[in-house]
């Protein structure tokens, strides 16, 4: 009988210590986490709007881009 008590004793011990675990997740947040918060979504965005920025002023640009173009020569017969 005495390992049957020390059995259902020690579940309980362990299901106390999750449940614990469980409900501090719970808790309100302290003003550290609001603050860290609040700084993520002030870099959020600052880099959403540097992004559109930056999408508006390059929105019309069609120029092509070949970084390649100075390594390469020039085709013999003048054609591209």
């Amino acid at each position: 009988m005495s390992d049957l008590v020390r059995t259902f004793a020690a579940r309980l011990v362990i299901s106390a210590l999750l449940t614990t675990v469980s409900h501090a997740q719970n808790l309100p947040e302290s003003d550290r986490q609001k603050a860290e918060e609040e700084r993520k979504k002030a870099e959020e965005k600052a880099t959403d709007e540097a992004y559109k920025a930056t999408i508006k002023r390059t929105h019309g640009v069609t120029q092509k881009v070949d970084p390649w173009g100075s390594l390469r020569t020039p085709p013999a017969n003048g054609n591209k």
